[in-house]
């Protein structure tokens, strides 16, 4: 049943069960006014000394216990109908949570496997890009760094500035991506133009989608060229942790910012870049 036709049912169970309550309501206002009367005429048989008052007090009395029985019964009536569509909204409800959960499950898989085909349309891209690009002495910047948005403040900001001071061109999207510019492309061609890739795998890193993007280009650019190029550094994260959503990386010799200076990350990083031979 579709979600639509339950929710329907349940806005007319709930208009029902109203219109019940009303009822209900209507009755116990019917068995107050009869048990009021009840009373008067008894009080009437217990005082008067008219025959004829006598005979219709008692009548008033048989009158008001009908009412009285027939407000009662009506209310049992009403009381049997008022738990029944309970019940049934209920059942509806349970159904209609149901119901809405397996369409956001849908939903999900649907937006997964859109994000998926566009990510591998732009793979593809990249790494047609990748190799028709330029030889590592010909790179714009000697570090690209992938990172999420709430690691900046942190980490990443001072360590760009570092890595800069250290005589170190650096890819970082602060700088690079301006006003208006297309963000996939600022950073597939970042990508390109770039000899490293630093990646600053944290528990933010992990759950973003422009991260994983990110991830998925540079994994493209290390299958596509001779020498390793990803450089990843943990971040408030375990290894455990990365496992859990990517095992590729963690195959990969990783600094931790728990045991490893900004300084002692930007000398590691001086060192690889220098000619073979001085190495």
């Amino acid at each position: 049943m579709s979600i639509q036709t339950l929710m329907t049912q349940i806005k007319r169970l709930e208009r029902e069960i109203s219109i019940i309550d009303k009822k209900i309501a209507a009755e116990k206002v019917k068995e107050s006014k009869a048990l009021d009367k009840i009373s008067k005429s008894q009080k009437r048989i217990e005082s008067t000394k008219s025959t004829a008052s006598l005979k219709s007090a008692i009548r008033e009395y048989e009158s008001a216990s009908k009412d009285l029985a027939k407000a009662k019964d009506g209310q049992a009536k009403l009381s049997k109908q008022l738990s029944d569509k309970s019940d049934t909204l209920v059942s509806k409800k349970n159904n209609l949570v149901k119901a809405q959960a397996k369409d956001r499950e849908k939903h999900q898989k649907e937006i997964e496997k859109l994000q998926k085909e566009a990510l591998d349309a732009q793979q593809i891209k990249v790494q047609q890009l990748i190799r028709n690009s330029t030889s590592f002495s010909e790179k714009e910047y000697d570090v690209f760094i992938s990172h999420a948005s709430e690691d900046k403040k942190s980490f990443v900001e001072p360590l760009a500035r570092a890595l800069q001071e250290g005589g170190i061109t650096t890819w970082y999207d602060t700088d690079q991506i301006g006003w208006g510019q297309s963000i996939r492309s600022s950073i597939d061609a970042g990508l390109i133009k770039s000899r490293f890739c630093i990646v600053v795998l944290s528990q933010h890193f992990l759950d973003k989608y422009w991260t994983n993007y990110e991830l998925n280009g540079i994994f493209q650019k290390d299958a596509n060229t001779q020498e390793s190029v990803i450089l990843p550094i943990w971040h408030n994260v375990t290894k455990d942790e990365i496992q859990k959503r990517n095992l590729s990386i963690t195959d990969t010799l990783a600094m931790n910012t728990a045991l490893t200076t900004i300084d002692e990350i930007v000398s590691a990083l001086q060192k690889l870049l220098e000619p073979n031979e001085e190495r």
